[in-house]
């Protein structure tokens, strides 16, 4: 077993800054309850089966959503919708009241305008530390045209910006 280091939150947050990830807005729904929190820990699994996987602090009101309802969607925001991520980022009573959305196949808000959204289906709960790993079977996914929204360094940019910096 290789020994593990001391590494304190503030290096590991410090390292993961530099990961450039889409931001998503993750969705989910029981019954009346609609819940919608801002996420970069979303990553592919399997193509055969079509699945992903989606990280979720437990302390999140959209935790006992996803692990009651079984089901959840990821919306994949598109540049132009910068403000909708502080949106789902802050505890609103009813996150969608001004949201243009519509109810997807597994009952999950999907937003209008994603660059991307794909519904799920839970096949999968593995508890971490403070969060849990949601794998989901994929059951409907769309494409938009537009350009992804991207977290890096603490901020949001968008491709056209990171090829400017990089250059």
């Amino acid at each position: 077993m290789i020994p593990s280091q001391s590494i304190s939150g503030d290096q590991f947050k410090s390292v993961m800054r530099r990961f450039a990830a889409s931001v998503n807005v993750i969705t989910s729904a029981d019954g009346a309850v609609m819940n919608g929190m801002t996420a970069t820990a979303v990553c592919s699994v399997s193509a055969d089966p079509p699945s992903l996987l989606v990280i979720v602090n437990k302390s999140n009101r959209s935790h006992p959503v996803i692990s009651r309802s079984g089901t959840f969607a990821v919306n994949v925001l598109s540049s132009d919708q910068e403000e909708l991520a502080g949106h789902f980022a802050a505890k609103k009573p009813d996150p969608f009241a001004d949201i243009d959305h519509r109810i997807g196949q597994t009952g999950c808000p999907l937003i209008r305008d994603a660059d991307a959204t794909l519904e799920c289906a839970v096949v999968q709960e593995t508890d971490f530390g403070t969060h849990t790993i949601f794998i989901g079977r994929i059951v409907t996914c769309a494409v938009g045209s537009k350009s992804p929204l991207l977290y890096h360094e603490g901020r949001f940019c968008r491709l056209e910006d990171m090829a400017l910096h990089y250059a």
